[in-house]
């Protein structure tokens, strides 16, 4: 079966849901403030580059945004926060969903879906934070970032006759330790960085690097909104076998990011 087109697909649904955590939060100024909550809806517009490694073969990675989106069927994200004093719990969530009819051998018709969710979960602290009117924060962040992927793939000949029909699944679990940081150049303005890394590959269930960063400028119109506009990139390394048994990927999801942010 021709393979171009599906895995071209395969990839785009590494993508989605890779943006749900946009910009670094903190926590409230004085431990004496009621707990804040805040959510963020983010739009990310990724590229793919990499290689990906079939059965010890392996193929170089070029993917537009525009590519992507032709197979994009369903596209749900979200980020949430709690946070009080210096302490602060963190939670993003995202879902794809992909369909496709790539062409089969000698002109036969195949289809494919394929499921997509990524989701992080941690704690942060506040470090560093100072008294100015271009304030100065600094959080660090200890978490695990889960990763689920099912792909479901049918080829059929020009007669009809079923060549591939099957389904697979994989999920991985990375712990991750990182950094969220920003700067205010107004009152209102504000450059937030945000960056972690991890996997390590200590299990088969992990990557052997899992890494991520972003960089965006928000502006908070009003207590309880703001807007984030930026770039993020996010990247997975994991591989397993050797030789002529070796499946894995190395690829790097990086774009525009647009996010809407709203504390209570």
């Amino acid at each position: 079966m021709k393979t171009t087109r599906p895995k071209n697909a395969i990839l785009a649904a590494l993508v989605g849901a890779m943006a749900c955590t946009t910009a670094a939060t903190f926590a409230s100024e004085t431990a004496d403030e009621p707990w804040q909550f805040g959510v963020t809806v983010p739009l990310w517009a990724p590229q793919i580059t990499g290689n990906v490694t079939t059965k010890g073969v392996q193929r170089d990675v070029d993917i537009s945004f525009d590519q992507l989106k032709d197979h994009l069927d369903a596209s749900l994200s979200l980020a949430m926060d709690i946070h009080k004093g210096k302490f602060g719990i963190y939670g993003d969530v995202g879902y794809m969903k992909f369909t496709g009819e790539p062409k089969g051998p000698r002109g036969g018709q195949g289809n494919f879906e394929l499921k997509f969710l990524i989701a992080d979960a941690g704690v942060s602290y506040l470090l560093v934070k100072t008294e100015s009117e271009h304030r100065f924060l600094l959080a660090g962040t200890l978490g695990v970032r889960y990763w689920y992927v099912n792909l479901y793939l049918t080829a059929r000949d020009p007669d009809g006759n079923i060549l591939v029909n099957g389904s697979n699944s994989r999920d991985l679990l990375d712990p991750m330790v990182g950094l969220r940081g920003s700067q205010y150049v107004t009152r209102k303005l504000h450059l937030d960085l945000a960056g972690d890394v991890g996997g390590f590959g200590m299990t088969d269930n992990q990557a052997d690097l899992d890494w991520s960063t972003t960089g965006v400028v928000t502006y908070d119109f009003v207590k309880w909104f703001s807007l984030s506009a930026g770039y993020k990139a996010l990247a997975i390394d994991s591989s397993k076998g050797s030789g002529a048994h070796k499946n894995g990927l190395d690829l790097i999801f990086h774009g525009v990011l647009i996010a809407a942010n709203f504390n209570f």
